[in-house]
């Protein structure tokens, strides 16, 4: 599925302080995960946001991203959001940037919704299982 110029005025934007794990965003992105704006402002937990993908893209969210904080490389991946009232099917594009000793610091991108995406798995809302992330620590050394 690819990216159009019809969706730039629905984009979201988000920035994640990994070492922090404090996740930013803008209102597109506060609306697309029912958060509402000052949360986002304030900041959420990576944590909270994987609670809001559906069971079965969650975990392959979560291991997309955990790549992409490896490796640095850009990515882009399609998933459901519940929101707390309906589900969205959203397309993030995204980036782990990495400070000069090579650890990874800020996660970056933007989002959008993609109804047109076709459901990939079967959607069920019930379970909230937040994905356990490993926290990083600047005394953990760089990033391979």
């Amino acid at each position: 599925m690819a990216f159009s110029e019809n969706d730039v005025p629905n984009l979201g934007f988000y920035n994640w302080n990994v070492v922090d794990n404090c996740l930013t965003g803008d209102v597109i992105f506060a609306s697309l995960y029912g958060f509402t704006l000052d949360e986002v402002v304030r900041g959420v937990t990576i944590e909270d946001v994987m609670a809001r993908i559906i069971p079965g893209d969650r975990e392959r969210v979560a291991f997309e991203v955990h790549t992409g904080i490896l490796s640095g490389e850009a990515g882009s991946t399609c998933y459901t959001v519940f929101d707390g009232f309906c589900l969205k099917k959203v397309m993030s594009i995204g980036r782990c940037l990495h400070d000069t000793t090579g650890l990874p610091s800020f996660y970056t991108g933007t989002i959008f919704e993609r109804p047109d995406r076709q459901q990939d798995v079967p959607t069920n809302v019930s379970g909230h299982n937040v994905v356990p992330f490993h926290r990083l620590s600047r005394l953990d050394g760089p990033a391979p």
